[in-house]
């Protein structure tokens, strides 16, 4: 293998696919970069099983060949290069050399048949939208995705296509987020179960928002590619929580609150009531104001914030954190506050769009 590519370029491949580097393996060959010179590019993968990146970038191929670098090192080194063209070759033994502007160095490199096999055959269904539209209903469901191993399941969002409307759900044993939309076009109805860690990953690869984003899903995978850059990653396997069946439909208390002042509310009662772990805000819920109080061993807050009301009365307690990452992403100037029973699920909405929704579980409290 021998080629010459951009430096910039070539750190900017690498930085993109390093993401699928496998942090904890047994196997070093997963901790690796596979580098590929064939016909006028080179295509750069890494992976850990789970999930698969693969880059291609233009390069002067003088001869074709693969092989497989360390990745954190090469990505360490190479970035230290983004000015130069930079000259791989691989003739004989087990070492990578690296030429430019009159300096060289060598890498050791592993077997490129060592490598795992990529297989690229996720398109038994598929919906399409806008990156833009993909990359919100992302941001704003996957906060609620579960981060510890106790119920893997719950460690990725639900993508559901029902007569070519995608619902988005995320939930975490805390609070849930749903969130619909109509797609651009879709194979038909299917639902997937998809790693948090894989959508992130996508939304990072955006970079025109304008532009479409066609998903494929097969059974146990999923294959999207974006700017010459191709990302599969496993579905998670199980049986999805039946959220329809969580979300309340009747309410006993509707409240209409600005949603801006609820969160500078919220943010000032979160300094004081964050040094306690559950992160305690109680809300006072009256008929023309919420009385917003956080208390903990450095201090207290106590205000009020006006607020149109129908129904009893209620006091009810939350995490003040899990109350910010829906407000927060929501874009409307109003949010409907709907409660039951201060021991019971609220659910939050936007009242412009009622296809976002949010659940959230209250903290029992002495009130």
């Amino acid at each position: 293998m021998k080629v010459i590519v951009n430096g910039l370029d070539l750190s900017s491949a690498v930085l993109t696919v390093s993401k699928a580097i496998s942090s904890k393996t047994t196997n070093p060959v997963l901790e690796g970069i596979k580098i590929k010179a064939s016909g006028d590019n080179l295509i750069l993968t890494a992976t850990d099983t789970e999930l698969t990146i693969e880059k291609t970038i233009n390069a002067d191929v003088l001869m074709e060949g693969e092989t497989v670098v360390t990745g954190r090192i090469f990505s360490e080194f190479i970035k230290k290069l983004e000015t130069e063209q930079i000259e791989l070759s691989k003739l004989d033994g087990e070492k990578l050399k690296i030429k430019y502007s009159d300096s060289e160095s060598e890498m050791q490199v592993f077997p490129a048949e060592e490598f795992p096999k990529i297989i690229k055959d996720a398109d038994d269904s598929y919906f399409e939208l806008k990156q833009a539209d993909f990359k919100k209903m992302v941001e704003k469901t996957v906060y609620a995705c579960a981060t510890d191993d106790s119920r893997p399941i719950l460690k990725g969002c639900l993508f559901e296509i029902e007569n070519n409307a995608l619902t988005v759900v995320a939930l975490d044993g805390f609070r849930m987020s749903v969130l619909s939309s109509e797609v651009l076009s879709s194979s038909g109805n299917f639902k997937a179960i998809v790693p948090a860690r894989t959508l992130l990953e996508i939304t990072r690869l955006i970079s025109n928002e304008n532009e479409l984003i066609k998903i494929k899903v097969s059974k146990n995978a999923l294959l999207v590619e974006v700017d010459n850059t191709v990302l599969i990653s496993r579905l998670i396997e199980g049986e999805f929580i039946k959220y329809r069946q969580i979300l309340p439909t009747e309410f006993i208390t509707n409240v209409r609150v600005n949603k801006n002042l609820f969160i500078s509310s919220i943010e000032r009662a979160s300094v004081v009531a964050k040094s306690d772990k559950t992160n305690v805000v109680k809300l006072d819920i009256k008929e023309d104001f919420i009385n917003v109080t956080a208390k903990s061993e450095i201090g207290n807050v106590n205000e009020n914030i006006a607020v149109n009301m129908d129904g009893k009365d209620i006091v009810i307690a939350f995490n003040g954190k899990y109350l910010l990452d829906y407000l927060k992403s929501c874009e409307d100037e109003f949010v409907s506050i709907n409660l039951n029973s201060p021991i019971e699920p609220c659910v939050i909405s936007s009242i412009v769009n009622s296809d976002y929704t949010y659940l959230i579980v209250p903290i029992r409290i002495n009130s």
